[in-house]
């Protein structure tokens, strides 16, 4: 029997690996960061870096002070001092803007087609230039001025048993994650369950399904299938870790890699450990109820109509992880959802990776994920013998309905 299981299993893996979709499969999630980086690039590189012209309509002295500054301020000060005569430019677009300053209050004045302006260089600049004149009136000293400047220092932590880390970084880690994780879950799972469905109804809509058990045994087909997909899954996995792992070994000194790099903090090997782990496990599991629906198909036509069940479910801990944010990581009901199985592999690893969930819990969330693959495994296997060579012109949901609710139920 486990040489058969064995067969049937890699049959499944090697056709599936061999066909282009499994490739484009591996693409698809990398497709949308590379054109993202692309048409930023290419954003960036066709820009204009030319620096805004500005006519100031203000006071001598803050006038000069702006277009002695204006390499920094990224702007090049026109000649222009007259304010009816620098707004008639502005209309014909001659200029990018006009800063009009009267009585400490400035306007910046710009046209759809201007370069633009960093107001908020501007601003800093023009408020430390109006702090200086209210010192200067004030009488105040250099030392004094700084004083008044120097602003109050506040630094915000994150603190637990274990580590600290910036609370910015952690709010930030919180979202990412919590959406990630779930989208990402969502996807494999809707991708996979298509894949092990398809295998099965191709199968049995061509009657081929008769041939293999004659040769083997519903068992071995049932088994077989949900080890060759999960073995896609694992090569999957597999690629993107070494891809990972090389593209952090050779940018581990480029800027870009420091500087989101108090972002990754929860991202342990631990914790990577376990998502991986909620991944292919809860994976398996929507496999095993993907087979069941699977197994009531008669033609190629029902197999979306069997697909919807799992997709409805796996739909839940979808909605669950996008609803979940910063604020609600602690919320009860959010942390009763991570201990449930089929609906814990979207939210326990962002509840771990943020401190809302310990170790312990994680173990014992994914434990509880495990157990449920044993037992759908065990109730999965009497359920596909019963209808894998069954045709049945009724709706798929009743028969499944009808196959999972016990006699006394069927009845009534």
């Amino acid at each position: 029997m486990n040489k058969q299981i064995s067969l049937v299993a890699k049959h499944t893996y090697l056709t599936r690996l061999k066909k282009k979709s499994f490739w484009w499969l591996l693409i698809a999630p990398i497709a949308p960061v590379l054109v993202g980086a692309i048409v930023g690039f290419a954003v960036a590189a066709f820009s204009s870096d030319k620096s805004a012209e500005v006519a100031v309509i203000a006071p001598a002295q803050m006038r000069q002070a702006i277009k002695s500054d204006q390499k920094e301020l990224n702007l090049k000060v026109n000649n222009q001092t007259d304010e009816t005569k620098a707004k008639r430019s502005l209309s014909k677009e001659d200029i990018d803007a006009v800063l009009i300053i009267k009585d400490d209050q400035g306007t910046l004045l710009t046209q759809p087609k201007s370069n633009e302006v960093d107001t908020s260089k501007l601003k800093t600049f023009l408020s430390q230039m109006a702090l200086s004149e209210k010192a200067a009136k004030y009488q105040l000293t250099a030392s004094q001025v700084a004083d008044l400047q120097s602003p109050f220092k506040l630094m915000s932590k994150v603190q637990d048993k274990n580590q600290s880390k910036d609370s910015e970084a952690a709010d930030t880690v919180k979202q990412m994650l919590t959406m990630a994780v779930g989208i990402l879950v969502f996807i494999i799972v809707s991708i996979y369950a298509s894949i092990i469905g398809n295998e099965i109804a191709n199968e049995k809509s061509s009657r081929i399904m008769e041939t293999l058990l004659a040769a083997s045994s519903a068992k071995a087909q049932y088994y077989g299938k949900i080890i060759g997909v999960a073995g896609l899954l694992l090569t999957q996995i597999a690629i993107y870790a070494v891809a990972g792992t090389a593209t952090v070994l050779f940018s581990a000194n480029a800027s870009w890699a420091k500087s989101i790099a108090p972002y990754l903090s929860a991202l342990t090997p631990g914790f990577l450990f376990f998502t991986i782990a909620f991944i292919v496990i809860a994976t398996a599991a929507y496999l095993v109820i993907a087979a069941i629906a699977a197994s009531l198909v008669n033609d190629q036509s029902q197999i979306s109509q069997a697909m919807t069940p799992v997709t409805m479910l796996a739909l839940i801990p979808y909605i669950v992880a996008l609803s979940s944010s910063s604020s609600t990581g602690n919320n009860t009901f959010v942390q009763i959802l991570s201990y449930i199985p089929l609906m814990g592999q979207s939210i326990m690893p962002s509840q771990l990776a943020n401190h809302y969930a310990t170790w312990w819990q994680a173990s014992l969330s994914l434990g509880l994920t495990f157990i449920a693959l044993i037992l759908l495994l065990h109730f999965g296997l009497a359920l596909y013998k019963k209808n894998v060579l069954s045709y049945s012109d009724d709706n798929i949901s009743k028969q499944l309905l009808r196959a999972i609710l016990p006699k006394k139920f069927k009845k009534k």
